[in-house]
């Protein structure tokens, strides 16, 4: 089974910090069911988006879509979405987090014979971080579909259920002040529909 690594920080940082009030509010961040953010990462670059979460219980909902992938030999095109701690400086590692992560890679580059030689192999994973350590759980293969696809994670203050790609995970986490970051490397992902609410 083919292991994803993260990719390290070695490129620009982009962090939007806004308070949830006018995240829901602003005209050119949102659209009628949430917001619509597209994000192109050069190769072998990362990027991430940071947004406040309501206290108490709240849900996370949209979906995402792989739009491009980039060349790289070293890192794998993917992104994030994970429940944390709030950062203490742009582009810390979280001690404690949930969520998943999304990557895609040519099929030719794992050794996949395909009729397209172009073809594109999307895979899906849990991203879960414990007291710093990265929890592992096995990447699962996802269809052949150029569909955006639909993504929950609720938190109740004690645990997230996840939900992507038809699979579900619990994941302990208890933190102080959760936000909701996004992370994107070597490829361009396009999220839709993405929502923050207080449950």
């Amino acid at each position: 089974m083919m292991r994803i690594r993260s990719s390290r920080t070695i490129g620009i940082t982009f962090v939007i910090m806004a308070s949830f009030a006018m995240m829901t509010s602003a005209p050119a961040m949102t659209a009628p069911n949430g917001i619509t953010y597209d994000c192109d990462t050069a190769a072998d670059h990362f990027s991430e988006l940071v947004l406040p979460a309501p206290k108490g219980p709240f849900i996370v909902r949209g979906q995402v879509k792989v739009k491009a992938i980039a060349a790289s030999e070293e890192y794998v095109p993917l992104t994030r979405l994970a429940i944390m701690e709030a950062p203490e400086k742009l582009g810390a590692s979280s001690q404690n987090q949930a969520g998943f992560s999304l990557a895609a890679l040519p099929a030719g580059k794992l050794g996949v014979k395909t009729k397209d030689k172009n073809a594109v192999l999307h895979f899906a994973n849990w991203d879960e971080r414990q007291a710093g350590s990265e929890v592992s759980h096995d990447l699962f293969p996802l269809a052949d579909t150029q569909d955006a696809r639909p993504f929950s994670l609720a938190y109740d203050g004690k645990s997230v259920v996840a939900q992507f790609a038809g699979q579900q995970q619990t994941m302990a986490l208890d933190v102080d002040a959760p936000v909701v970051r996004l992370i994107f490397s070597t490829g361009e992902f396009l999220y839709t529909n993405l929502t923050i609410d207080a449950q």
